[in-house]
């Protein structure tokens, strides 16, 4: 956004369907160069790629994640849980490789209470969706084990739609969550989205 005062109004999509978490921190945009140093981590598994991600996670999330912890000290860290399908097709787990520098700074152990229900949709490629199919395909998709406080920070690497973290959000909802926030390192442009994701 092109200001602070800006970054704290919801945009038009969120006006019309709000999702279950409150704020999305996102302090990179997911294009160029930053999307292709996330292929080459992902797909490819390049080591240097993941490492300069991993800097650049922990230099531009710290800031935002310790401000936002040390009001609600009593708030929980939950990784997005990976699809282990996908997981083994690329031979590692991209997130939790890329926190372990946050980790250090934030000094947040991430909670492991989010578990990710195996069902037919979940093998499907969720890059081939439009938003809409992603939205339903992530719906319900989710269960947390045990309740939770009323804080909730979710880490992801990119936030695309959003149907991922709304869906684990309102699974954090309800299982007691009150506040629910979104931390990503990248996020798609929501031009880019809607013309890629809407076509």
């Amino acid at each position: 956004m092109a200001s602070a005062a800006l970054s704290m109004s919801p945009c038009a999509r969120c006006l019309l369907v709000p999702p279950a978490f409150q704020h999305t921190f996102a302090p990179l945009r997911y294009e160029g160069l930053v999307a292709g140093l996330f292929q080459r981590y992902k797909d490819q598994h390049q080591r240097r790629a993941g490492r300069l991600l991993g800097l650049l996670m922990q230099r531009e999330l710290t800031p935002l994640c310790k401000a936002w912890l040390s009001l609600h000290p009593e708030a929980v860290v939950i990784l997005v849980p990976a699809d282990e399908r996908r997981q083994k097709l690329r031979g590692h787990d991209p997130l939790s490789g890329l926190y372990k520098l946050l980790e250090k700074t934030v000094r947040k152990h991430p909670q492991k209470v989010a578990r990710l229900r195996d069902d037919a949709s979940s093998h499907d490629d969720q890059r081939l969706r439009g938003r809409r199919g992603r939205l339903k395909a992530q719906r319900g998709r989710y269960d947390i084990i045990g309740p939770l406080p009323a804080s909730v920070m979710l880490i992801d690497d990119v936030m695309t739609s959003g149907a991922t973290l709304d869906s684990l959000a309102l699974a954090c909802r309800q299982a007691g969550a009150r506040e629910v926030v979104a931390c990503v390192l990248a996020r798609t442009p929501l031009s880019t989205a809607a013309a890629t994701l809407e076509g």
